[in-house]
């Protein structure tokens, strides 16, 4: 996000990380559970720009590739209990942590009640999300707002945020499908310094932590300038989610149904 300021019964499991900010990488090889596992992760997507005018409306899905060759929308389960989440606000002065946490977690309130599925906040922690560590993270979404530097994610100096997801799939003779598992989004520290404060239409920073749990929750960019998830965040930019971008959160959502995870699948729920 930038500114104008900036084989038989074998079952298989692959673990990918889609994130939005233009670069796609990729890591393989692990044995997890007893199961053969093909773990990758992949950064997608990008920042949003004022000189990204556009057009059309909608929105757009994450899509993951099952081992059939099939392609399925990445989603939360949202029948789990609860995704849980926590800040990361190392890189921001302490006397502003307080409002940035409170903004975060009003995000998700707004979030849930967009897509129907249960957010909750267990605290903050020191993790911070990279390409090689989101398996290991201590929530399944971690909100972090750290330099550049701390990050191998594609979190460049003109960057508001970077937000996007890691996936399971698996294949056997009884089925194969797709869940996701983790989802992540790094704020700059120095862009949300410099953007307004709150919520509300144009460049703020309820705003740009509601565009990053979009990626964080399987939306795409798109070109609508009436959406949220425009990949350019402008003066005319809605007050959270549009209609397209709220059409898009019910196809991932609870309305959406049960991701139906087989119990041979171990699947960490930390909700």
């Amino acid at each position: 996000m930038r500114s104008n300021r900036a084989c038989a019964e074998r079952t298989t499991i692959s673990s990918p990380a889609a994130g939005r900010g233009w670069r796609r990488t990729v890591r393989s090889g692990a044995v997890v559970a007893g199961l053969i596992a093909l773990i990758t992760t992949a950064t997608v997507g990008g920042p949003i720009s004022s000189a990204q005018a556009g057009t059309g409306s909608g929105y757009s899905l994450a899509k993951v590739k099952l081992a059939s060759g099939r392609s399925v929308v990445a989603r939360w389960n949202p029948c789990q209990p609860a995704v849980t989440y926590r800040v990361n606000l190392a890189g921001v002065p302490r006397a502003k942590r307080a409002a940035l946490r409170q903004e975060v977690r009003t995000a998700f309130g707004k979030l849930s009640a967009a897509d129907g599925i249960t957010y909750r906040y267990t605290g903050t922690t020191s993790f911070v999300p990279r390409s090689t560590n989101l398996a290991e993270a201590p929530a399944e979404i971690v909100v972090a707002a750290v330099g550049n530097k701390a990050t191998d994610l594609d979190l460049t100096a003109n960057m508001l945020g970077y937000g996007g997801i890691s996936w399971s799939t698996w294949s056997s003779r009884a089925g194969e499908g797709a869940v996701v598992t983790r989802g992540f989004v790094i704020l700059s520290p120095s862009g949300m310094a410099s953007t307004k404060a709150g919520f509300g239409r144009g460049v703020t920073r309820g705003n740009v932590i509601l565009h990053e749990l979009g990626h964080a929750t399987g939306l795409e960019h798109v070109s609508a300038r009436s959406a949220l998830m425009n990949p350019t965040v402008t003066s005319s930019t809605p007050n959270g989610f549009g209609p397209g971008d709220r059409a898009g959160l019910k196809k991932l959502g609870r309305s959406a149904g049960c991701v139906p995870v087989p119990a041979a699948i171990r699947v960490a729920d930390l909700g």
